[in-house]
């Protein structure tokens, strides 16, 4: 009895060790992958059992190729960058939409004094902290990615900016 036993446990263990040797194999590619966020990428999808495939051909890639897999699976281009700038988006796309200009249509202050600041293109904005700086209706700023995924309001002609979050 107890050698059935211990033969049909080897019988259903042997999968579950190719496959993590498969697996180990997949996360050692990873790891010559430079940039963080396309080694993290294929971390996630290694662990999550997703196959490696390219969009173009929908070819499922060996563990090896993983360090071209990343990238090119990271590289989603946005339709409008300039609608998206400043909204959270699980995969961030950090192509050549590191600023933008526009004319202020709005300045309110919120409750705490926050300002609440409206630009021409549609966008809302919010004071994050307690820095100071005068705004008015059609004075021109640019808004620049911060460390961290964080966001600078600085207006034209001036060295001072303040920090801020998109809400709309």
């Amino acid at each position: 009895m107890n050698k059935k036993l211990l033969s049909l446990l080897v019988l259903l263990s042997a999968p579950t060790l190719a496959a993590t040797t498969i697996n180990e194999q997949a996360l050692q590619a990873c790891s010559f992958i430079e940039n963080d966020f396309n080694r993290l990428l294929c971390y996630d999808n290694t662990v999550a059992g997703k196959p490696l495939t390219k969009p173009a051909s929908n070819k499922t890639l060996t563990p090896s190729d993983a360090a071209v897999a990343a990238p090119v699976a990271a590289a989603t281009p946005a339709a409008n960058k300039k609608s998206e700038f400043g909204l959270e988006h699980k995969t961030i796309a950090k192509e050549n939409n590191s600023s933008i200009n526009s004319a202020v249509a709005t300045v309110k202050e919120a409750p705490y004094g926050e300002l609440i600041i409206t630009l021409e293109n549609g966008q809302q904005w919010r004071q994050i902290g307690s820095d100071n700086i005068q705004l008015a209706a059609g004075d021109n700023v640019i808004i620049s990615r911060g460390m961290f995924n964080s966001f600078l309001l600085k207006k034209e002609g001036l060295n001072r900016s303040i920090r801020v979050k998109r809400t709309q």
